[in-house]
């Protein structure tokens, strides 16, 4: 949406929403996982991704999670889940095709996963989503929608084969 260019968070900042940034960085994941290794702009798409890792990376919260404004977490009371699923899927996803370094990054994915199990609440909803908005909003903990689900479990299964892959690794040293 064109207004994302001039509006701007309580603090200045330009607006990046959570769950916009996390479908471009899942979307990134996604697109290489198709591109042959030897498509003429795929390092393009490999710097933009590991770009991107790294910037979320520096902006995770204490949590584990990341907020519905990305570049002005204090304004927002709750985490925003699908964003921060999306987010642990793509980060797993480089560090499962050896994209992105193990070391730096699992423990980003190990506190985002760690943060979003925190949001799965007794009756076994999930909440902390974000309403379908045009931008980051603050919401009660308790809301919750089938797209955030499918970020979570989108996180879930890459990192069910992240632990496979480490097993595998680990039984051959």
């Amino acid at each position: 949406h064109s207004n994302f260019f001039t509006n701007r968070e309580k603090n200045g900042q330009k607006v990046f929403w959570s769950r916009g940034k996390g479908w471009v960085m899942a979307g990134l994941a996604r697109v290489l996982d198709g591109l042959p290794k030897d498509y003429p702009t795929r390092p393009k798409y490999v710097n933009q991704y590991k770009e991107m890792a790294a910037r979320l990376a520096s902006i995770q919260s204490p949590d584990g999670l990341w907020r519905p404004g990305l570049l002005d977490a204090q304004a927002y009371d709750v985490p925003e889940i699908s964003g921060s699923g999306f987010f642990v899927y793509a980060l797993a996803w480089g560090v499962n095709q050896g994209i992105l370094d193990r070391k730096t990054y699992m423990p980003v994915i190990e506190a985002g996963w760690k943060g979003m199990l925190s949001h799965v609440y007794e009756d076994g909803r999930l909440g902390s989503i974000q309403p379908i908005a045009g931008g980051p909003a603050n919401f009660k903990p308790s809301t919750s929608y089938v797209y955030g689900v499918g970020a979570f479990l989108l996180a879930g299964s890459e990192l069910h084969s992240l632990a496979a892959h480490s097993r595998q690794i680990n039984s051959l040293d």
